[in-house]
C-alpha cells in the first residue's frame, strides 16, 4: 500500500477533523483583532491591517466540511436528504441568530425607541431575518453580512449536490471565475449602473473560498483524485510551508489587497486547512489542539455574534483612557466575548446541539433498515 493510499484510508475513516476547531479560534481572533485593534496597524506589522481575512477561513472550513458531510451521507445511504440537511443547519444558526433579533428589537422598542439607530435597525429588519443583508448596506449588526452568505450558499449549493451530480464542480469552476471577474472589478461599472455601488459584501471576493472548500472536499473523497493533490500537502512538514508562505504574503505592504493578493491568500488558507486535515500528525498538530484554541473554536460562532456589542458595551462603560488602549481593549473584548459564548453554548446550543446530532442518528438508521 502506497503512502497516499493509507492516508486515503485514514482521512475517509475520520468523523472529526482535530485541526478544525484550532482553525476556527484562529480565524474569530483575527475578526476580534478586525474589530478592536485597528488604530494602531498604520506603520505597523502588515498583517495586523488583514483581520477581516478571519472570515475568509471560516469560509474554507464552511465549503469543505459541509460538502464532504453531503458526499459521505451519499456514500452511506445512496442519496442526500436535503431535509435532514437544512433542519440540521436550521438548529445550529437559527437560536442564537434569532434571539439576538429579538434582543435587539426589544431593546429598540422599549429602551431606545425613535432614536438613529433604532430606526436603521427597523429599516434593516427584513434583510437581517431573511439572510440578505450582503446585498445591502447596513450598520446596527454589520456583522451579519458573512452569515447571509453562507446561508445563500447552504440553499443553493446542496440541491445542485444532489439533483445536478454531474455540474456540481463545473458548476462550482464557473462560480468560481465569475467571482473573480467581481474581485478584479471587471463588472464594477456594471454594479454601479444596476445597484448604484459595486461595494456591497455579496461582490468582493466572499464566496471563493467556500467554492475552494468545496472543491477541496470533491478532490478528497476520491481514492483517485486524493492520490493526485496528496504529494502537495502529505509531508508533515507541509502546514508550516504553507504557514510560512501565508504569513509572507500577508505582510507584504500592499494598499489594497484585493485582486490577486486576496485570491493568493484564499488559496494559501485552503491548501494549509487541506494540509491539516488529511492527515493528523503533521507538525502543527499540538498548536491547533491546544485547549484554549479547542475551546474557543468550539464556541466561535457565539463569538463571532456577540463580540460586536461586547465592543459597544466596552465603549459606553469604560474610561476613554482605558477604551483608548488598543491591545488592552482587544484582550478585554476576547475575553470577555469568549465567556458569554461559553455560557451560551452551555446553556442553549449545546442542548440543540444534542437534539441534532439524535435527528441525525434517527435519520441513519432509518436509511439503513430501508437499505
Amino acid at each position: 500500500m502506497t503512502a497516499a493510499a493509507g492516508l486515503f484510508d485514514d482521512f475517509a475513516k475520520k468523523r472529526y477533523f482535530g485541526s478544525l476547531d484550532g482553525f476556527r479560534a484562529l480565524s474569530i481572533i483575527a475578526v476580534i483583532w478586525h474589530h478592536t485593534g485597528g488604530d494602531i496597524v498604520d506603520g505597523t506589522i502588515p498583517m495586523l491591517r488583514v483581520g477581516f481575512l478571519g472570515v475568509d477561513m471560516f469560509f474554507v472550513i464552511s465549503g469543505f466540511l459541509i460538502v464532504t458531510l453531503l458526499l459521505r451521507e451519499r456514500d452511506r445511504t445512496g442519496d442526500i436528504s436535503l431535509k435532514g440537511f437544512y433542519i440540521r443547519r436550521t438548529l445550529r444558526i437559527f437560536p442564537i441568530y434569532y434571539a439576538i433579533m429579538a434582543g435587539l428589537a426589544a431593546l429598540f422598542l422599549f429602551v431606545r425607541p425613535g432614536s438613529d439607530m433604532a430606526n436603521a435597525f427597523w429599516r434593516e429588519l427584513p434583510f437581517y431575518l431573511t439572510y440578505t443583508s450582503n446585498w445591502t448596506h447596513v450598520a446596527v449588526f454589520a456583522v451579519a453580512w458573512s452569515l447571509a452568505c453562507e446561508e445563500q450558499f447552504y440553499l443553493v449549493y446542496p440541491p445542485i449536490e444532489k439533483f445536478l451530480r454531474k455540474l456540481a464542480i463545473p458548476a462550482i469552476v464557473l462560480f468560481i471565475f465569475v467571482n473573480q471577474l467581481v474581485n478584479f472589478g471587471v463588472f464594477d461599472a456594471f454594479f454601479e449602473s444596476l445597484l448604484g455601488t459595486a461595494e456591497l459584501e455579496v461582490l468582493q471576493a466572499t464566496f471563493t473560498p467556500i467554492c475552494f472548500g468545496v472543491l477541496v472536499a470533491h478532490i478528497c473523497h476520491y481514492r483517485e483524485s486524493f492520490a493526485k493533490l496528496a504529494p502537495m500537502v502529505q509531508h508533515r512538514a507541509m502546514p508550516l510551508v504553507y504557514c510560512g508562505l501565508l504569513l509572507v504574503l500577508l505582510n507584504i505592504p500592499f494598499e489594497d489587497i484585493s485582486g490577486f493578493p486576496r485570491l493568493i491568500a484564499q488559496m494559501l488558507m485552503t491548501l494549509l486547512l487541506l494540509s491539516c486535515v488529511i492527515r493528523e500528525d503533521h507538525l502543527l498538530d499540538g498548536s491547533m489542539k491546544m485547549f484554549v484554541f479547542k475551546r474557543i473554536g468550539l464556541v466561535s460562532y457565539g463569538m463571532y455574534l456577540y463580540h460586536m456589542f461586547v465592543r459597544e458595551a466596552m465603549s459606553r462603560g469604560l474610561p476613554e483612557s482605558l477604551f483608548n488602549q488598543s491591545v488592552l481593549r482587544f484582550t478585554m473584548c476576547l475575553v470577555v466575548t469568549w465567556v458569554i459564548a461559553e455560557v451560551s453554548f452551555k446553556f442553549v446550543e449545546a442542548p440543540i446541539l444534542a437534539y441534532k446530532d439524535r435527528l441525525k442518528e434517527r435519520a441513519e438508521a432509518k436509511a439503513a433498515a430501508g437499505a
